[in-house]
């Protein structure tokens, strides 16, 4: 007698903790390689998400923030992934699930693609009394100061340990020194940079080091290099080699720190990012080897970028289809320095290095095609969203 047997399909889940370029890029990925019957959840404790390299044009252009943020509820529907908004409050690894607020959830894979925090604690007053270019809640606030501001003493940068996210002040500065220009206010004004590294941009490598110091001092704007912020009151910055500078406005990137809810996980290190296999983004410290993390969250050498998140994303995800279809091809994740800085009048700043990877690529253009191509990028990136396939590679490149 023949017995009849019933084949089983093996289906699988993987969680995507975040809500932003990582994720978003991750689970698109991960629904172009994989059968419709694994289930690919994004999991994010906000609904919405705001394009944030548009920043500078919100605060100098007027441009509604509304109109580069993203309905994640919305844009997952009827796509084949599935959107919860539930904060994540710890990992449980032996069990393979996340805890949040409200359910827990079970993974067969996992993606941490949580972005950082603004560790504002270990930099007294900087809440209190500094301007903020990465907070979406605070980014009305920056620009009600900088178009009202036209005399005195400005400071923008990084410069209280790692917050490896030198573009954005950059870009701010820049457009700053554009708008008191055009106002003819531009010589009311001192203009500084600080930053804690050696060099401007230094994974860009030498060549991009040369040409900013070059940019900024042709703009007569002071650079402050390898200086160490340890706080700041109303009117001074105050440094660790015990110098002092007054300042009117400042902008300055927080330190940044890992998410709370990971620090119980067993995935992190001292300050709260995860380390990985740069070759396939696998958590160096996951247990069942099935946690993986992509952009601002983790923890190896190298900036913060959005286009790296992208890049890491690809891989992360490419490496867990594999595993699952037991077939097809994972990229080598090869870093690129990326980064195309507003200047203000329709003019940007491209650069583009390959110095991470040990590669001889190298582009630097100043002009409008730049600035057109960011707003394109915006753009295309909302139209379909997010499901951007290789665009990130292709523009500007």
């Amino acid at each position: 007698m023949k017995i009849k047997t019933k084949l089983i399909t093996m289906t699988k889940t993987i969680l995507i903790i975040g809500g932003s370029f990582g994720s978003i890029k991750a689970a698109w990925t991960l629904r172009h390689l994989l059968d419709k019957k694994h289930r690919i959840i994004i999991i994010s404790d906000k609904p919405r998400t705001t394009f944030r390299a548009s920043f500078p044009r919100v605060i100098f252009e007027n441009l509604d923030p509304d109109k580069i943020t993203m309905d994640l509820i919305e844009n997952f529907k009827n796509t084949g992934i599935e959107f919860i908004c539930d904060p994540m409050a710890s990992i449980n690894q032996d069990n393979n699930q996340v805890i949040c607020e409200n359910n827990d959830y079970q993974f067969d894979y996992l993606i941490l693609a949580t972005g950082a925090r603004h560790a504002y604690e270990f930099l007294p007053g900087l809440r209190e009394f500094g301007l903020s270019i990465c907070d979406t809640s605070r980014i009305l606030e920056t620009r009600e100061s900088l178009l009202n501001f036209d005399r005195g003493n400005f400071f923008a940068g990084v410069g209280a340990g790692f917050a490896p996210c030198d573009g954005p002040p950059m870009e701010i500065i820049m457009d700053l020194h554009h708008l008191l220009s055009e106002k003819g206010k531009r010589d009311n004004v001192k203009l500084n940079y600080i930053t804690d590294k050696g060099q401007l941009l230094p994974p860009g490598g030498p060549k991009v080091c040369k040409y900013l110091d070059e940019h900024f001092k042709g703009k007569n704007i002071n650079v402050h290099l390898n200086v160490h912020l340890t706080k700041l009151d109303k009117d001074t910055l105050y440094f660790k080699d015990g110098k002092t500078m007054p300042y009117d406005i400042c902008l300055l990137v927080a330190p940044l720190r890992g998410i709370h809810a990971l620090q119980n996980s067993d995935l992190i290190d001292e300050r709260g990012f995860v380390p990985v296999h740069m070759k396939n983004m696998l958590a160096k410290d996951s247990k069942n080897k099935n946690i993986y993390a992509v952009g601002d969250c983790i923890g190896n050498p190298g900036p913060k970028q959005g286009h790296l998140a992208l890049m890491q994303a690809t891989v992360a995800s490419e490496h867990i289809a594999w595993r699952i279809n037991q077939t097809g091809i994972v990229r080598m994740y090869l870093p690129e320095f990326k980064c195309v800085m507003d200047q203000g009048g329709g003019i940007a700043l491209h650069l583009y290095s390959q110095h991470m990877s040990e590669g001889d690529d190298l582009k630097i253009e100043l002009g409008e095609v730049p600035y057109k191509s960011k707003i394109r990028f915006e753009e295309i990136f909302m139209e379909k969203k997010g499901d951007i396939g290789e665009l990130h590679h292709q523009m500007l490149k």
